[in-house]
């Protein structure tokens, strides 16, 4: 069976609108305290503008923006990986791998699905 490459925009924009949905349910609410002194607070600043940031990219000709936000929600986790490590791996590690791996796919695909 062929795989069906005309639904690869599609899972791109759903692959945009999910990451947008989870980086709300997981940060939104936290950002919105205004802690400066908190690096969790820069964390999730970054997830907030990264996650807008792909989305906007979808609609840019130059793939640019797309492939920047992706390497940036590709890193983000990866940072908070470290900071957790080993302690809180097993509980949390879902709630990093997800925008890990939508951040890889944009980074490496960019707008080209």
């Amino acid at each position: 069976m062929k795989p069906f490459n005309s639904g690869a925009v599609l899972a791109a924009w759903l692959l945009r609108v999910l990451l947008i949905w989870f980086v709300y349910l997981n940060y939104f609410e936290a950002f919105t305290n205004f802690d400066f002194k908190d690096f969790d607070f820069y964390i999730q600043a970054a997830y907030l503008l990264f996650a807008v940031l792909l989305l906007a990219g979808g609609f840019m000709k130059t793939e640019s923006l797309t492939v920047l936000s992706g390497l940036g929600l590709f890193i983000l986790p990866i940072i908070q990986l470290i900071r957790v490590f080993p302690a809180d791996m097993a509980e949390a590690l879902l709630l990093y791998l997800i925008p890990l791996a939508i951040g890889f796919n944009f980074f490496t695909s960019g707008n080209n699905q």
